[in-house]
Parts: C-alpha cells; structure tokens; sequence
C-alpha cells in the first residue's frame, strides 16, 4: 500500500545530521488566549503516553552513522527541563526523516524513520527505537501502521503489494517478534484493505475501505469483532493519498472515535465494546470537547467544524487534561508582526480558555 509511504515522503522533514550544541532556553511569554515560548526552527513536536516533546533535528555527534534524537520533555509552563537521547542504530546515511504516523487528535505516537527515502524503523518512545531490516522488508513489505499495548510490546502491519498480502506482527520488549499472522488468516475474509489502524486500550482496530468493515483485533492477533460501517461513509473511496476515514482519539474523555476528517457532517461515530454508534449532538458529556485533525477542530457537542490556519499553525495536540499545544512561525504575542525567517514557537491554550480561542477562529472566516 503506497499511499501511507508517499504521505510519509511527502510530508516529512528533510534534517541533515551535525554536532549536537546545547539548545537555547527562551522565557515564556503571553498572548491573549495563553502562553507562547520561542523554540528552535525545524523542533518536532509529538506526544507520547501523554508526555510532550519537542524533538529537534537528528545529529551525528561522533561524524559516522550513529544518529542520535534529542526529546525534550515539556512541562506545564511550556519550558524544557528534561531531555532524552536515543540513537539510530541502522543508518546508511547522514540524511534522516522522522514522520508522525498521526497527529492532532490521532491514536498513534510512534514516529517513522527514513534514511534518505528507506523507511528503516520506528521510534515507540523516546526510550524505543525498533530497527527494520531490508531483508525483512524484502520478505514482508514495507510497514503501515504500529501501535503499543501498555505491556509495552508493539504491533507493526507490513504489506507485500505484489501479492497483496498484510501482516500483522507482535514484537516483545527485546525487539523481537514473538508472533504474526497475516490479516486474511485472522479475518477469514479475502477482500480486504486497509486505510487506517490504531491501538486503543490494548485492541487494535483495522478500518478497510474494500470491506467496509471495522475488525477489532486482540493482542494475542485473534478477531474479537468485525464491525460494518454505515451511513454515507461506506461511500469513500481512499484517494491515491489514502483514506479521509480514520480514528480518532478524545484523550480527556479516553474514547475512540472513526469519521470523515475532510467530510464530518457525513457523522462521527463512536467506537465501543458493542459497535459503532453514531454521535449524537447535544450530550452534557460532550460540552467544549473537541476532535482535532486534517486542520480543523470538530465540536462532539455541537455539529460545528471550525478550520485552523494552516499557513500559521504547523503541528498541533490536544493533550488529556483538554490543553491545546501547536507551532507556529508567528510570535502571537505580537500579533500584528509579520513572521520572522528562522523564527518559530510553541504555544498553548488551556482548556479554560480554548472555547473562546476557537470562537477567534470562527471570526476569522
């Protein structure tokens, strides 16, 4: 399957190794929904277990291929007291990539490593790094999608495209595989594809456009339910980028949800241990609780979709306690300023404050 892998190339940021320097330590500052630090250009930022990092560029402190990823934790206050550093082991290159497999209010924090343009393994945490071989790439395809069961063994699906065949793969703590199958034995079902796939509370849900079902695999790789999908989604058909249908994660309320991120009117349904259940609006539960993907907010209480400016905003994170983290090349402290080249910043609105942060969006349409 193409579509994840050219999304990958595609979007992923080019960083060239060189000598780690000491990073910088800017004072917050505020704007007039929260607080904005400036960081350093080209910083990546990413969620992992619910712990925020900015991730600068990959450097080779020792001049050979041993790269080396920096994760700054982030605190509360927007400041970096904390930094992690995890090497690539398997490089044949000083040109490196690192892609999020998802983003926003998207399930999976694990990120993927190119070296120039060959996918070459997955960083689970900043403790993490699984390598991939070429020779197992050869045998199984290029990998699509991962995710971590919180006995932190991992699941990676491959797929062999001249055969069509997805594999599904179990690897244990040491990195190694204790178990696979592929999606057609575990299913029984020949007509399949697969467009997206999460790990949510130690399930993993597969979503494919072919069959129009749901399937709900367990971490032992044994189908528990195969789920069809209703309504006006059943008519997507994945563009050659892939798929607008996904899941998506509300990290405060910690449920799941699978929609049309670029058509959401067509409705949000909910994923639960009995099916999918299409959201209704209006639910107390639901009040300033919001999806976050493709450059939009979605309201789960009311049908309401306000558009994030993607010409100022680059990564963005609605974190559990309802925060909203995202960069930008404006200092927003500033407003009327233009950017400024080589310049970016992290910012956060709180949850307080996020309903009328996102009613100064919906002004600006």
């Amino acid at each position: 399957m193409k579509r994840l892998i050219l999304l990958l190339l595609l979007c992923s940021c080019i960083v060239v190794g060189c000598a780690s320097e000491d990073f910088k330590v800017y004072r917050t500052k505020s704007f007039q929904y929260g607080e904005i630090v400036e960081i350093e250009e080209g910083d990546k930022l990413q969620l992992f277990k619910d712990s925020l990092y900015l991730i600068p560029e990959v450097t080779f402190p020792d001049n050979d291929l041993k790269g080396q990823v920096e994760f700054r934790k982030i605190a509360p206050n927007l400041l970096s007291k904390k930094s992690t550093l995890l090497e690539l082991t398997n490089l044949e290159y000083p040109i490196v990539r690192l892609r999020s497999f998802s983003s926003g209010s998207n399930p999976s924090g694990e990120l993927t490593v190119f070296n120039s343009n060959n996918q070459v393994g997955i960083i689970e945490s900043p403790e993490k790094y699984i390598p991939i071989s070429p020779k197992m790439k050869q045998e199984k395809g290029d990998y699509i999608g991962t995710g971590t069961f919180t006995n932190g063994e991992n699941v990676i699906m491959f797929f062999e495209e001249t055969n069509r065949i997805y594999t599904l793969t179990r690897w244990d703590k040491q990195k190694k595989i204790n178990k696979e199958a592929t999606l057609t034995a575990i299913t029984k079902e020949k007509n399949l594809s697969v467009e997206n796939m999460a790990v949510f509370e130690d399930k993993l849900y597969v979503y494919s456009y072919k069959s129009n079902k749901v399937y709900v695999i367990s971490q032992d790789l044994k189908l528990l339910h195969a789920w069809n999908i209703e309504g006006e989604m059943r008519k997507v058909v994945p563009e050659k980028w892939g798929s607008s249908v996904g899941f998506a994660i509300q990290r405060e309320l910690n449920e799941l949800f699978i929609y049309n991120y670029v058509q959401p009117e067509q409705g949000i349904y909910k994923i639960s241990k009995n099916g999918l259940k299409k959201l209704e609006y209006g639910q107390e539960k639901y009040k300033d609780m919001y999806l976050c993907a493709n450059g939009r907010f979605n309201s789960l209480y009311e049908k309401q979709i306000i558009p994030i400016d993607s010409n100022e905003v680059y990564q963005k994170v609605l974190t559990a306690d309802g925060d909203y983290y995202f960069t930008t090349s404006k200092d927003l402290s500033h407003p009327q300023k233009e950017p400024e080249e080589g310049k970016a910043y992290l910012n956060k609105v709180s949850k307080k404050k996020l309903p009328s942060f996102l009613d100064s969006l919906k002004s600006k349409e």
